[in-house]
């Protein structure tokens, strides 16, 4: 049985694992981190920790080095709610749909 987030961590692993190590943001570190502990132990991710853990060598990183910047990011008050603010624009095309 393959785990129900497995298709959507795929795409994660491929997009973070094709970036070179100065490329990487914090929620790429945090997802790496994360899915290293997700599929930890489980047969059907094998493909996915094993590709991040190929990422890892790429950047000469190890698995402890990644969760210790993962760990330092969230210290810092990185969320991934951050990550919306990017995405949301000034209200201005809102406006003008509305008539305003």
């Amino acid at each position: 049985m393959t785990h129900p987030m497995y298709n959507t961590d795929r795409a994660i692993v491929d997009r973070l694992s094709s970036k070179p190590l100065d490329e990487l943001s914090n929620a790429d570190i945090v997802n790496a981190a994360r899915l290293l502990i997700r599929y930890n132990g489980l047969s059907d991710g094998k493909d996915i920790r094993g590709d991040i853990v190929l990422a890892l060598h790429k950047w000469n990183k190890t698995p402890n080095q990644l969760h210790v910047k993962a760990r330092e990011i969230w210290q810092g008050g990185w969320r991934p709610s951050d990550l919306l603010k990017d995405e949301v624009g000034s209200g201005a095309d809102v406006n003008a749909a509305c008539g305003s």
